[in-house]
């Protein structure tokens, strides 16, 4: 049997008796893991909720150095008495009167056997609802937007303490926003209880089950492989690279030796003087202590370590990967989310939600460049390896199209990168948050996979009505003339690749996912395109 038959059969015998969509109702599936999810509350003490729902609010001052000092948290500015939500399940530490906040609100709470403290600020106390010793439910609302205090303007500053922050010294402040990544919005409308809530979604642990054929998952520019050019880095980085572009399918094994190259040029012994930064990853001290991970599992997370740097670079990288999905979905951010996670990782992730796209600064911005040049021009095997009726699937086309499989359906999401954002159709993508979700349409599908195995040659139109008829591609009208890879459009309105043996790889509607479906040609009405 030919590799390429070898394959099909087996894919085929992996859906066995799938069969096509159903008029039954489905579950909506919101597979943006940090996107805001109606009813999702976290009411236990390791899981987090929103301060302050999404659209009541602008992030107007993030965490870090300002005005000579260090600001130790995040503003939340917004109408006064815009409610106030406890971020997370505990105690309340302190309610009340605070030098420089007006009033504050302190809860504690345990996570992973440590202390942590969640500090509200600059509320008006008559819109403060708890007080001290009160035991409070994430979600819970606690106060009101206020501007009492040394406050510039009605706002939340928000704030959260690794060891506590009481008393002074206790603890240690770290920065909200990458905290707040993955946590649940508030429920306004309904109690949060044990048994009405919903804990929000591993995002990570998601999102690695699935990588991309090419690129970086959204991002630009890189059309081609995603897998790393053997020998391109030092050997002691490239296993370690390799395992850690598992950890989400945004930031691929080129991105990261890019990224590595850029900040160290792959230095163990790298140090900045001026900043404190170590190691090849080139981690500030406060940054490694929150994000640091053991790498190698030798019970030590160590900066100057090949593993661990290169494990962390990967976890901090999604991590940012996914604060700017929830920024690009709530309509904070603009732009390219590799961009942005890079943006985020290098001026810091206050700063860019703080100016709504990637810091301007020249610095940042030739940062970004340069690790896109470097992955695509040093660090990405070729993607000739991939070739129709190659030891693969038989087709470039499938074999990009199948890397996806499981990615959620989104109206409109899709391009020749990877996966998009959707978006609104005014009806029945709307009804299943289609805008929310980072994922492919059926058209979106196709131009992707096309575009991937063409390096980039072919660019198709997102419609499938202007796909089927392209002049680039040859018209197949003849069934048993089908081969892997060949564009379909069973009837107007939908378009799915040919994989062989009946079966087709669709992203067919919303509430579904990218699968591989059973399809039989007509004898008759074909249409069909092959463009590689």
């Amino acid at each position: 049997m030919k590799a390429g038959a070898a394959v099909i059969a087996a894919l085929v015998a992996l859906v066995g008796g799938v069969v096509l969509g159903s008029d039954n109702p489905k579950k909506v599936d919101d597979c943006l893991p940090t996107a805001p999810v109606s009813g999702q509350v976290a009411p236990g003490p390791g899981n987090k909720t929103q301060p302050v729902l999404a659209g009541t609010y602008e992030i107007t001052s993030g965490f870090g150095p300002r005005w000579g000092t260090m600001h130790r948290g995040v503003d939340f500015a917004g109408p006064l008495g815009t409610p106030i939500y406890a971020a997370t399940s505990g105690t309340v530490a302190e309610a009340g009167p605070a030098a420089g906040f007006g009033n504050w609100v302190i809860i504690d709470t345990t996570i992973d056997s440590q202390r942590l403290s969640t500090v509200y600020g600059h509320m008006s106390a008559d819109t403060i609802t708890v007080k001290k010793g009160d035991q409070v439910t994430a979600g819970q609302h606690i106060a009101g937007i206020g501007n009492e205090g040394g406050s510039t303007g009605p706002h939340l500053h928000f704030e959260v303490w690794q060891g506590g922050r009481l008393p002074d010294g206790a603890g240690t402040p770290t920065d909200p926003q990458p905290w707040l990544a993955a946590a649940a919005e508030p429920t306004p409308a309904a109690p949060t209880t044990p048994d009405t809530a919903a804990a929000s979604s591993p995002a990570i642990v998601n999102a690695a089950s699935v990588r991309p054929i090419g690129g970086a998952g959204c991002a630009r520019p890189a059309i081609g492989g995603s897998d790393l050019k053997p020998g391109s880095v030092p050997p002691e980085f490239e296993p370690w690279i390799n395992r850690a572009a598992a950890t989400c399918p945004e930031i691929t094994a080129p991105l990261i030796a890019g990224q590595f190259k850029q900040e160290s040029k792959f230095d163990v012994t790298a140090y900045n003087v001026r900043s404190g930064a170590t190691g090849p990853g080139q981690f500030l001290p406060a940054t490694w202590e929150q994000e640091g991970v053991d790498g190698d599992g030798d019970g030590k997370r160590e900066m100057n370590s090949v593993a661990d740097a290169v494990m962390s670079m990967a976890s901090y990288d999604c991590k940012m990967v996914e604060l700017s999905k929830k920024g690009l979905a709530d309509g904070r951010l603009t732009g390219d989310v590799v961009d942005l996670a890079l943006s985020m990782y290098n001026c810091g992730p206050g700063a860019t939600l703080s100016q709504g796209h990637t810091c301007a600064n020249s610095e940042s911005q030739g940062y970004i460049t340069n690790i896109r040049k470097f992955a695509i021009e040093e660090f990405t095997a070729p993607v000739a390896a991939i070739v129709p009726g190659g030891p693969s699937s038989g087709s470039a086309v499938v074999d990009a199209a199948t890397r996806w499989l499981g990615t959620p359906y989104a109206w409109g999401g899709g391009d020749e990168h990877g996966p998009t954002v959707g978006t609104r159709d005014g009806g029945v993508a709307d009804m299943y948050g289609d805008f929310a979700k980072v994922g492919f349409d059926c058209s979106g599908l196709v131009k992707y996979a096309v575009a991937q195995a063409t390096a980039g040659r072919i660019v198709l139109p997102h419609l499938d009505s202007a796909q089927i008829t392209d002049s680039r591609g040859t018209t197949i009208a003849n069934p048993a003339d089908l081969r892997p890879g060949d564009i379909i459009q069973p009837h107007s309105g939908h378009i799915f690749i040919w994989i062989g043996a009946n079966t087709v790889v669709e992203a067919p509607q919303s509430g579904d996912v990218v699968k591989i479906s059973p399809w039989t040609p007509p004898a008759s009405g074909l249409k069909a395109k092959r463009f590689v």
